[in-house]
């Protein structure tokens, strides 16, 4: 047995689903298959039960896992401190979340101080963000609502930063005379949003289930960009943050409140609780805790 088998040991107790696990890894699926079995040879027990069409670790599975995802993080510090030891090589933090408004700060602060890095940022839902850290495939996910750190294995989650939305409007719309409304007045209103899974989108849909509203959606964006055009030209109506009004000071007259719960973003920012001893998430997990303090403390300052 030696790393590469941990590896693919791992990514079926995760996929908990071999052929997804071989799909996963570019390697067939009878060549996983005998390489699980010949582990549990190796150790005179089966680490996996059949649950329908699916696998599932059973006890002696767990042991084994939580076990090898230890040597595996073991492994990953070792070649990251050989790295800085050795000065070589651009060292890479991939990102995954479900809003662009607070990471184009966050990717251009840290790599003013820190040039020797790399930084990919991609937009996820929150079930594939759950997947890429216990996986492995991403070193960080910021997400609105925060991971649950009950939702999977070995995930760490610390909330850094609390936003406030507002609904932006096209101009000249009849609302814009009223400092507050109520949702119910924006029923049959044409809505530009996030795609599913989107921060505020998640939002979108809990409040207007709540209210019994159904969204005329004719823009679905990740772009906050796309989304404010598209508000100008009398598209539509969206929901923006706080953070996003004080970028866009422009916007100010065109925004009106309204009052929910559902209102406050609350953002997450997860990791796998192994890698915290690797000096890679350590140098950007600690800038990234500080350049939320200073955010937050800007936002609660635009909020008074």
């Amino acid at each position: 047995m030696d790393i590469r088998d941990l590896r693919c040991y791992c990514m079926v107790a995760e996929m908990e689903h071999v052929s997804k696990a071989a799909d996963k890894l570019g390697v067939a699926q009878p060549y996983l298959t005998k390489m699980i079995g010949q582990i549990e040879s190796e150790f005179g027990a089966e680490l996996f039960d059949k649950v329908g069409r699916r696998i599932q670790l059973n006890q002696y599975g767990e042991l084994f896992y939580f076990r090898a995802k230890k040597v595996l993080a073991e492994m990953e510090n070792l070649y990251t401190e050989m790295d800085y030891a050795l000065e070589s090589g651009t060292r890479t933090i991939t990102i995954l979340c479900n809003t662009e408004t607070y990471t184009p700060g966050l990717i251009i602060e840290f790599q003013k101080k820190n040039s020797n890095y790399g930084l990919k940022v991609l937009n996820a839902t929150r079930k594939e963000m759950i997947e890429a850290i216990s996986t492995g495939e991403a070193d960080f996910a910021l997400c609105d609502p925060p991971i649950d750190e009950a939702d999977a294995k070995n995930i760490k989650t610390d909330i850094v930063c609390r936003d406030i939305a507002c609904i932006l409007l096209p101009p000249g719309h009849r609302l814009l005379q009223k400092k507050s409304v109520k949702l119910e007045e924006l029923q049959g209103e044409k809505l530009i949003t996030a795609a599913k899974g989107g921060a505020i989108r998640n939002h979108v849909d809990t409040v207007y289930e709540k209210l019994g509203i159904r969204t005329n959606i004719v823009c679905e964006t990740s772009n906050l960009n796309l989304i404010i055009q598209a508000v100008g030209s009398g598209l539509g109506y969206a929901f923006v943050s706080r953070i996003s009004l004080d970028r866009h000071p422009e916007l100010k007259p065109y925004c009106v409140e309204f009052d929910f719960a559902e209102r406050v973003g609350v953002f997450g920012l997860s990791y796998s609780r192994l890698s915290v001893d690797n000096r890679n998430i350590q140098d950007f997990l600690n800038f990234s805790i500080e350049y939320f303090q200073s955010l937050q403390r800007h936002i609660d300052e635009c909020n008074l």
